[in-house]
């Protein structure tokens, strides 16, 4: 959550795992309210720490761009094809569930994503970009209080991930800052799932032998 771009630590170590210097990533800014700007920044710190990285102009907030088309366009999911690491920026994570996985069916560029996990590259994301990685993630749940009392009804307050860190780990961020222990606990018990991890500000985990989960553990 909040990763700050001139953390170096944290951008150098992904550009570590990813092959190190020369490693080629692609930036989704798809959950911004200014993917530009976002795609832009998150480019110039891993460029800074000799990555090869670049922008997909896929996001909801860009002017001119078809979402359903951009999804399948053969020349993006090329170029997610040749990366060894894939960026999510932060904002708002409905926007990029909405967009890659609309109505939980994965589009072809989000396939394409998969497999740079399954080849042994990286995935990565802070805040939004962090929250859909797990299985299950909180869409819209600002209000702590209403979740400890129940509220989690499913496209609302609760989603679908994208799956990226396996079926049975739970993802959220800002954790300590917006004091989101309390919301994480229900949904825990709810999807009954053990395992949850609580992403501070400015901070990353690295995650090991994650896998593509299959749709039958990924429906949520």
């Amino acid at each position: 959550g909040a990763l700050r771009y001139d953390n170096a630590p944290i951008w150098s170590r992904l550009v570590a795992l990813a092959g190190g210097p020369g490693a080629r990533f692609v930036v989704l800014a798809t959950a911004s309210e200014n993917p530009e700007r976002s795609a832009a920044l998150a480019v110039a710190a891993l460029e800074a720490h000799g990555a090869k990285a670049e922008p997909l102009p896929v996001a909801p907030r860009l002017e001119n761009v078809d979402l359903a088309q951009a999804t399948r366009d053969p020349q993006l999911i090329a170029r997610v094809a040749a990366a060894r690491g894939v960026f999510f920026t932060g904002g708002a994570q409905e926007r990029i569930v909405d967009t890659l996985q609309p109505g939980g069916r994965a589009t072809p560029l989000l396939e394409a994503i998969h497999d740079v996990l399954v080849r042994g590259g990286v995935i990565a994301g802070t805040s939004a970009g962090a929250a859909v990685l797990s299985r299950v993630m909180f869409r819209d749940a600002t209000d702590v209080l209403a979740v400890m009392k129940g509220a989690l009804r499913d496209g609302h307050e609760v989603d679908c991930g994208l799956g990226f860190a396996g079926p049975d780990l739970f993802v959220d961020q800002h954790f300590l800052a917006r004091g989101r222990l309390g919301r994480m606990l229900p949904l825990m018990q709810s999807h009954g799932l053990r395992t949850g991890l609580g992403v501070e500000e400015d901070s990353a985990t690295i995650l090991r032998g994650a896998r593509r989960s299959s749709r039958a553990e990924t429906d949520c």
